[in-house]
């Protein structure tokens, strides 16, 4: 479905690099972070653009966000790391003559199935909070775009697969994605 313009000449189009996050996570990203980490992996994302790389200091994520601790931003950083959403490593940057945390966001694949070892989204990539879960049909549609791409030829054992045990499917098809020869393992 297309929308008509507001106005044609007020165009998002020379902003560029611009942070990217996949509208598909809307289904679960809300439900599974709170508005804190939200800001943050969206502040991350913003700063790394393109690389999915960067450096800032705590205190610089503490006063460009108007946090009021830095125990927030710990806290908040810890949570994005533990489901997934952010990989976290102590480097010494040369350039900046300094030791600081470098920060990545790894691969939707990586993210996801994270959250489905711990039990915060479902197969269908619906979070597990008790709250009802309503997402667009462009969201759903894109979430399936996705897992077709992301699982190639596999898609059709995951759509195969019955309910209670497509999250099991999902995450055995993602896991042999990121380490093919780990597959007879399982």
């Amino acid at each position: 479905m297309s929308v008509p313009l507001i106005d044609s000449n007020n165009r998002f189009s020379n902003c560029h690099p611009y942070a990217e996050v996949p509208a598909w996570m809307s289904g679960f990203l809300y439900h599974v972070l709170n508005p804190r980490q939200v800001s943050i992996y969206l502040y991350l994302t913003m700063l790394a653009c393109e690389s999915n790389v960067c450096h800032p200091t705590t205190k610089q994520i503490r006063n460009d966000l108007r946090l009021s601790s830095l125990s927030i931003v710990f806290g908040a950083i810890s949570a994005l790391e533990r489901y997934g959403f952010l990989l976290r490593e102590r480097r010494k940057l040369t350039e900046l003559n300094s030791r600081r945390n470098v920060y990545q966001r790894p691969s939707c694949e990586f993210t996801v199935l994270r959250l489905l070892d711990l039990g915060k989204i479902d197969g269908y990539l619906r979070p597990i909070s008790g709250t009802v879960n309503e997402v667009s049909e462009d969201s759903r549609r894109l979430k399936d775009e996705w897992l077709r791409q992301a699982l190639g030829t596999s898609y059709a054992v995951y759509s195969a697969a019955p309910d209670e045990s497509k999250a099991a499917v999902l995450s055995r098809l993602l896991r042999k994605l990121q380490d093919p020869e780990a597959d007879g393992a399982s």
